[in-house]
């Protein structure tokens, strides 16, 4: 096949392309566009001689004002079926908004059906960013000015790559399949809210490194007076924690929202105050003021230190929430009240509600408190960029009498509980945990080094049928002996909860 017989095959298929994104357009169907970013990719890379990705998908859905990027050439461009001069100013605009003229150098914008004649620059120059080069003519593109370079290239192997192309994505067999795909609903699907579940979180843009500076001694002597007064032996030293502890509650200072890490305290709260209680146990003379981002990108050790303050300012938090740290199994659970009991808090979805978040649970043949349940979650924090997310894992956590200690039964009452529940109430827990996290007034004491946002759905396209990949829950009997019954919490459902 000669170079002649590739461009008429090249032209021919950018004409379906065209006449195919009308089409699916007039129906109000626009997954076509989507689609056409992709295929867009490999074939600006040939013509343009770029190194383009699809924004939509390695970096962020609908990414400010541009689709497809080349951030080692700063090349970017905008795909739109829309050729109007208001679709072009918003464009110009939003990559304005957002300092993009810092990325990049070059912004084309390409017309996926086709572009105007002319356009009048005059009422564009306003919103062009400061010394940034963009003439409609030059840089707004459609498939003719795309044909146009393509007839320009004289490496014959280089058209028949792109004819490939054009050929692999508008051949009639592939319309045909998109056709039938859209008649079946899959082209035609809405889009679907899916929520992951964590939520995005927030924390001073710096924390602070010092020194140590206790007097050892002092603390294990005082120490050992206790100890000797209560008949126990004495110790003649401690672990760099617990010796920070004791100097700490030797100065009522209770709080844990720190990390020891070689001897060095790390820490959001500001050391460089006079009034901040962690400087009575450090050398305020090796304050240090560490950037964050720098931090915990600085290598894995760092990464850790991190998140395990991440970890430790949660603990504060959750404390002002009524929720307690319970290290033997590192869950976050409601704490229960002295002397214990059922606990309810009032919340609030789309309306004002009551949620059980510790259950008493009484034996079923005598009739007395066995045990508590309490509402719980694990935690864990994940980065993505500059963006950090504590991710939120609903559980349970079962309690003796006394409201603190491990019941001996809760191996058998979890493995019951969770034959039990389902996708749908465990994420009801996921929400109600983020809306408690989050949730702030009057009366709520606010706690500056971590906070929380509300959880935020995803979009997911097309949207999934549950049905179709759930597998059927099978409650099973279980032999394993339990002094109560465990019922499903029925408390929550999707009704209470506002859309947000």
């Amino acid at each position: 096949m000669n170079r002649i017989e590739y461009i008429n095959k090249i032209t021919t298929c950018a004409a379906r392309f065209v006449h195919e994104v009308e089409g699916f357009n007039a129906i109000g169907n626009y997954h076509i566009n989507i689609h056409a970013e992709n295929f867009l990719v490999p074939l600006l890379n040939e013509v343009f001689g770029l190194e383009l990705e699809n924004l939509n998908s390695t970096k962020k859905k609908n990414f400010p004002a541009i689709d497809l990027a080349d951030f080692k050439n700063r090349v970017a461009f905008q795909i739109t079926s829309t050729s109007s001069l208001d679709k072009i100013r918003t464009t110009l605009e939003t990559f304005s908004k957002y300092d993009l003229q810092n990325e990049f150098d070059v912004l084309y914008l390409y017309i996926l059906t086709e572009k105007k004649p002319q356009y009048n620059d005059a009422k564009l120059k306003d919103v062009i960013p400061d010394s940034f080069g963009f003439e409609s003519s030059d840089h707004i593109i459609d498939k003719d000015v795309i044909l146009q370079k393509i007839n320009a290239i004289s490496s014959t192997p280089k058209i028949q790559a792109i004819s490939k192309l054009y050929e692999h994505e508008f051949s009639d067999i592939q319309i045909e399949q998109r056709q039938l795909k859209f008649e079946n609903g899959y082209l035609n699907n809405e889009p679907e809210d899916i929520s992951p579940n964590m939520v995005k979180i927030s924390f001073p843009k710096v924390l602070y490194k010092a020194e140590l500076f206790i007097n050892e001694e002092a603390i294990l002597e005082n120490l050992n007076d206790y100890l000797e007064s209560i008949g126990k032996r004495k110790v003649k030293k401690l672990k760099p924690n617990t010796l920070v502890k004791k100097a700490l509650k030797q100065n009522k200072v209770y709080f844990e929202d720190w990390i020891l890490h070689e001897k060095c305290i790390y820490t959001f709260r500001d050391l460089s105050k006079n009034n901040e209680p962690l400087r009575k146990i450090i050398d305020a003379g090796t304050i240090t003021t560490l950037d964050c981002k720098d931090f915990y990108e600085q290598d894995e050790a760092s990464n850790k230190v991190f998140k395990n303050l991440l970890r430790k300012s949660l603990i504060q938090l959750c404390y002002y929430k009524g929720i307690e740290f319970f290290p033997p199994r590192g869950i976050f659970r409601f704490a229960n009240s002295r002397p214990p009991k059922a606990k309810q808090i009032r919340w609030k979805g789309k309306k004002e509600s009551t949620k059980t978040v510790i259950f008493e649970m009484t034996n079923k043949k005598e009739g007395h408190i066995i045990c508590y349940r309490h509402l719980a979650f694990k935690a864990s924090f994940l980065n993505f960029e500059i963006d950090w997310y504590l991710v939120i894992n609903p559980t349970w956590s079962f309690t003796n009498p006394g409201g603190y200690r491990e019941s001996r039964f809760e191996s058998a009452y979890m493995a019951g509980i969770k034959r039990l529940e389902n996708n749908n109430s465990v994420y009801n827990y996921f929400r109600f945990f983020a809306y408690s996290l989050s949730y702030t007034d009057l009366f709520v004491t606010e706690y500056p080094y971590l906070q929380t946002s509300k959880n935020e759905p995803l979009s997911l396209s097309p949207s999934l049928d549950e049905q179709k990949w759930i597998p059927v829950k099978i409650v099973e009997e279980t032999s394993e002996f339990t002094p109560t019954e465990i019922s499903l919490d029925n408390e929550l459902t999707n009704s209470i909860f506002s859309d947000q």
